[in-house]
């Protein structure tokens, strides 16, 4: 079993050592199905992103990486918020944040 780490970044920014599950999920304060689609489309745009796709009902977006690709949380985080959707927590194999990353 592995141990979780986790490590405290300044201004209260938490970030946690992912497992082996390469998904990033992205939750939001709020998500109508438009902005979704909308974002969605946005999210795939990103470099390195396969696929992302929004569950409206608990206002989560789930980015899947193109093999062997590592994505940026920051330019995940940034896409959502630019398009309208204020995240509030994003977990992914770079860690887990509650405010916007530094990279």
């Amino acid at each position: 079993m592995a141990a979780a780490m986790v490590v405290v970044i300044g201004f209260g920014t938490v970030v946690q050592a992912a497992g082996p599950n390469p998904t990033t999920a992205i939750a939001t304060k709020k998500m109508c199905p438009v902005c979704a689609k909308k974002i969605v489309a946005k999210l795939q745009q990103v470099d390195g992103v396969a696929k992302a796709q929004a569950d409206v009902q608990s206002k989560t977006f789930v980015v899947v990486p193109a093999s062997g690709r590592v994505l940026s949380p920051r330019a995940l985080w940034d896409t959502v918020e630019k398009n309208g959707e204020q995240p509030v927590r994003l977990a992914g194999p770079s860690g887990t944040f509650s405010e916007k990353p530094r990279f």
